[in-house]
């Protein structure tokens, strides 16, 4: 089984199901033995560097190499690795395949690090939003957490919950409606077909008009259940979404991560959820002061958010701009006389 032991700086090649997906081994991922599916390509280093290889497979031009040798009338598949060892690859000067590696790697860097901050931005807001509306730990008017310094509290439906507080339907904190199936659709994002076409837990296209522009938050009302999604720019929400609008932005979408989807759904060949199901749900319901306080806090944080995946949009773009012109040498690195990168 040695032959099929993944090292460190290998690249693996879907071969069957997800054809032409490529990733590599890096140094602190466990050793593994590769399934029937995959593919182990072990690139000779003194003629060509591992991560040239994967942002050649990652090009349109290394993928389609792929995928136009892939068989299979069912499902695409490689049955042989000799499909993979006969792609025929420009290969500059490894110097240059260094510097377009670290070009186009810094771009990723910088794409990965704004995540990074955005998943800790994330938890802050999860972090706040218990301590606040769980917790009852609220800062009370002396600043100090509510609960623990003897705040009153009494009884409710819910159990016990701060004075002035209510147990109420999450109808009287927002607007719900039904996504819509538009009149025409694209795969990528063109000219006449550039607004995000939103399905149930992610981008499923693009299409040429737009059905929303305010601050929305989509959940999945067929298939997918639980991916909330927020959109402060123009999208279509398709007709398997529901579609909430509140002036409790903040609250609403925590809100809607709270909740048991699996509890509430009515199908029974396939998850289904309806709007009936979301605004019944029932919950406590803080004093407009404490909402509006939160709404503060936690927006300032979800701008931060919102300004990075801009910025991730913008960072993607231009990768994946220059990713196949690099590739294909449209784009060469200058050297210097010495052959390093200038």
């Amino acid at each position: 089984m040695k032959r099929f032991t993944v090292r460190e700086n290998d690249l693996i090649i879907g071969c069957s199901g997800t054809v032409g997906r490529v990733s590599v081994i890096r140094k602190d991922d466990p050793i593994g033995i590769i399934s029937q599916a995959l593919l182990i390509l072990r690139p000779n280093t003194e003629k060509v560097l591992t991560d040239f290889l994967f942002y050649f497979f990652t090009s349109r031009i290394g993928y389609n190499s792929i995928i136009s040798r892939s068989g299979g009338s069912v499902q695409a598949n490689i049955s042989k690795r000799a499909v993979i060892e006969n792609i025929d690859i420009d290969v500059p000067p490894l110097p240059e395949q260094k510097s377009i590696v670290n070009i186009l790697s810094a771009l990723d860097k910088k794409i990965e690090v704004n995540n990074q901050i955005n998943k800790t931005l994330e938890n802050m807001a999860q972090a706040i939003f218990k301590q606040w509306f769980l917790d009852f730990e609220f800062p009370n008017e002396d600043g100090e957490p509510y609960k623990s310094s003897g705040g009153e509290m009494i009884e409710s439906d819910h159990g016990l919950i701060p004075k002035g507080w209510e147990v109420g339907k999450f109808i009287d904190l927002i607007e719900i409606t039904s996504g819509k199936r538009p009149g025409k659709r694209s795969d990528l994002a063109m000219e006449d077909c550039k607004y995000p076409l939103v399905g149930a837990s992610s981008i499923m296209g693009y299409t040429d008009d737009f059905n929303f522009e305010e601050k929305i938050l989509v959940i999945g009302r067929v298939g997918t259940h639980g991916v909330v999604q927020r959109f402060n720019n123009k999208v279509w929400a398709s007709d398997n979404t529901l579609v909430i609008k509140s002036d409790n932005y903040e609250f609403a979408y925590q809100i809607l991560n709270q909740i048991d989807y699996k509890a509430i759904n009515r199908g029974s060949t396939q998850p289904l959820i309806t709007q009936t199901d979301i605004k019944n749900y029932t919950l406590i319901i803080p004093t407009e002061g404490y909402l509006n306080k939160f709404e503060l806090l936690v927006g300032s944080l979800f701008e931060i958010h919102s300004n990075h995946c801009i910025e991730n949009s913008k960072l993607t773009e231009i990768r994946d701009s220059l990713l196949p012109k690099l590739m294909s040498g449209e784009i060469r690195v200058p050297l210097d006389e010495e052959g390093d990168a200038s």
